[in-house]
Formats: structure tokens, sequence, C-alpha cells
């Protein structure tokens, strides 16, 4: 089998490239949080039918994020100081690894690359939302995990292509090439806002003028990729940082080492530990 860009567009456009599903617990949050009725307690119970996802709702809400006076010992705790909206997208974000699985070694030395990467564009996001802009903390967040999610159908099926695997160069190529488009029409089958869905496909363009000129999600991924970026081979590893319209529009021109040194770091690390 050989795998190329155009084989696996025309995959996803025919329905035959399987694209990753959100498990259940994420699923039923989203539904419960969707309805005008539910309330806190209603989606803090499901949470609580999942032990690990529980524990880490508690361990996101004690971070710096979001963290009160006093502790929340418990999910419906933590989730009454996030609020709906928050706890909605964490439970999708705190599944997320799950997603990032894999039987081939070379596979997973790629999936486990890329779910770091994600948690540490991820956290920073999350650190930029809150310190520079009014967009949403949270969604930064989600957005910084899912920025890249079109990588894991590919690489699963670049399983069997055992040429493909064994030449890293044409690989990645072929990842960097495709994942943005896949990783869109994820979101899409997911559900999410068009706010994330344009996250995947838009943010290796440093030449996009945001949102009609606005900051937005792509913004704050995009400047939070290029500042933990640790891979020589990505297509953001040796640009300009100077020519980032994105920095102008999040007013963070002169100010993002100082946001990420500033206690940011802590902050970050609190957060990436929480999710990763």
């Amino acid at each position: 089998m050989n795998i190329t860009p155009e084989s696996i567009l025309d995959d996803l456009e025919n329905d035959r490239l399987p694209l990753p599903t959100l498990p259940e617990v994420a699923i039923r949050v989203r539904e419960t949080a969707d309805d005008e009725n539910a309330s806190i307690t209603d989606v803090a119970k499901i949470i609580e039918t999942d032990g690990a996802l529980s524990a880490r709702i508690v361990q996101v809400g004690n971070s710096a994020l979001y963290r009160g006076l006093n502790p929340a010992e418990t999910v419906q705790a933590a989730a009454m100081r996030m609020g709906l909206n928050t706890v909605r997208s964490l439970a999708t974000s705190l599944v997320m690894k799950q997603l990032f699985q894999a039987t081939h070694p070379v596979v997973d030395i790629y999936l486990r690359k890329a779910w770091k990467q994600s948690t540490d564009v991820a956290a920073l996001s999350a650190v930029i939302a809150k310190s520079s802009t009014t967009l949403e903390s949270d969604s930064a967040l989600l957005a910084g995990l899912t920025h890249s999610i079109g990588l894991a159908p590919i690489l699963v099926k670049a399983e069997g292509d055992p040429g493909l695997l064994n030449n890293a160069q044409q690989l990645e190529q072929l990842l960097y090439e495709i994942y943005p488009i896949v990783g869109s029409e994820i979101l899409k089958s997911w559900g999410f806002s068009d706010a994330l869905v344009k996250v995947p496909t838009e943010h290796l363009n440093i030449d996009r003028d945001g949102d009609n000129g606005r900051a937005d999600y792509v913004d704050i991924v995009q400047v939070a990729l290029v500042q933990t970026l640790d891979d020589d081979n990505h297509p953001l590893a040796n640009i300009d940082q100077s020519q980032m319209s994105a920095l102008d529009r999040l007013g963070m021109r002169d100010s993002v080492e100082e946001i990420i040194m500033s206690g940011g770091v802590i902050e970050v690390e609190e957060i990436r530990d929480a999710i990763l």
C-alpha cells in the first residue's frame, strides 16, 4: 500500500479514513452540558462515573488556572469553581490522551511526541488567553490540545505502509501536508465550534488576518506553538517571528517572553502536568 497526500484526501472525502471518536464519558458530558435544563451537579455525576477523569478534573480545578482560596476536594466543588462551559471543554481535553495510542513502535514514537507537543501548546495557550485576551482560557487549552489531532489517523493509516514508516523524511512531509485538513474534519465530526474547527487548518499560516482583524484561538495556538516548538523539521520551526501578525492582534509583540517568565512558567507547568 502506497500512502500519499492524494490517497489520504481521497479516503477522507469518501469516508474511508477512520476518524477517532471521543470516549463515551466526554460525549455524555458534552450532551448534558448542552442541555439548557442541565446543572453542574448533573455534569459532575457523569464525570464521577470515570475515576481517572474525576481525579484529573479535581487536579485541574486546583491548578494555577482555576485555583481558589480553598482546595476543591470533590468533582462537584471543582466543577462549581470552573463553571459548566469550562467543565464541558475540560472533560474533552482530559480524555484526549486516549486518542494518541498506537500498537506499532514507530507510530507510537510519533504519537507520544505529538501528545507532548500538544500539551505544551495547550498549557501556554491557556496562560496566554488568561493573561492577554478576552478569549476563554479553557477553549484556548482545548484548541492547543486539538491543533494537531489530524496526525493520529494518518499515522495509524501509515502502519499499513512499511516503506513509508521507515522513511522519516517522507513520512513527516506527508504528515505536515495533510494533518491540518484531517484535524479540522475530526473537530467538525465532534461538533466543535467554528472557532475551534479552524485552528488545525489555519495555525500554520502566519500571514492570516485573524478573525476579521481580531485575535482568535488560531492566533493563540500559533504563538504558543512557536514558543514551545522543539522540532527543527516543523513548518514553523524557522519562521521569522517578527513577521507573525498574530503577535500584534494579541498585543504581545513585546510581552510574550514576559508573560512566560513572570510567573507564567509555573502556571504553564502546573497546567501541563494536570493534562499530560
